[in-house]
């Protein structure tokens, strides 16, 4: 790796430790509240691709094993084990997913990319999260995943809007 990939890995985690700062919103019917932090490891995939995505993301995690680097000043070790693992360990996923589509979508295609982050940082994070949140808590396996899934899809799709605007505008700009 180059020191500027290096670089960008490094920002990149930073990015989502200060998002971790931003108040959580605790939905009070299940354990695991609505975050910006997804935000953030969506844009890992979007503006580092994959391998450097994750990369931060797995950063985070060490992080996050000596200073509170997850919302609700959490540890890794918290998370892990906590209501919120399926969630969170998704999320070293999610980059690589977001790259690989990406990767096999025309030139431009905005909306096919919102799909693609979609799917990555929406769908694969609120299922994996779902099952393993049912496992944890004892929820009804179709209940776990739908309530969450449902209390995050409005949100995480607003995230998914800004991931995709920035994303075009950074590969605009990184073209010129």
């Amino acid at each position: 790796m180059k020191t500027k990939d290096l670089v960008s890995v490094a920002m990149m985690t930073t990015l989502l430790v200060a998002l971790s700062y931003v108040p959580a919103i605790p939905l009070g019917f299940i354990p695991v509240p609505i975050v910006l932090q997804n935000l953030g490891v969506m844009l890992a995939g979007c503006l580092l691709g994959g391998k450097k995505g994750s990369l931060s993301v797995l950063l985070l995690f060490l992080v996050g094993l000596v200073i509170p680097a997850f919302s609700g000043f959490s540890t890794t070790i918290k998370v892990l084990i906590g209501p919120t693992a399926g969630y969170v360990w998704a999320w070293l996923f999610v980059p690589l997913l977001i790259s690989w589509g990406v990767t096999h979508l025309p030139k431009g295609g905005a909306l096919a990319r919102f799909i693609v982050i979609w799917l990555a940082g929406v769908f694969l994070v609120d299922l994996l999260g779902g099952l393993y949140l049912a496992f944890y808590t004892g929820m009804p396996l179709f209940t776990a995943v739908v309530s969450s899934s449902l209390a995050f899809i409005p949100g995480d799709t607003i995230k998914v809007l800004v991931a995709t605007l920035v994303s075009l505008r950074f590969h605009k700009i990184s073209e010129k």
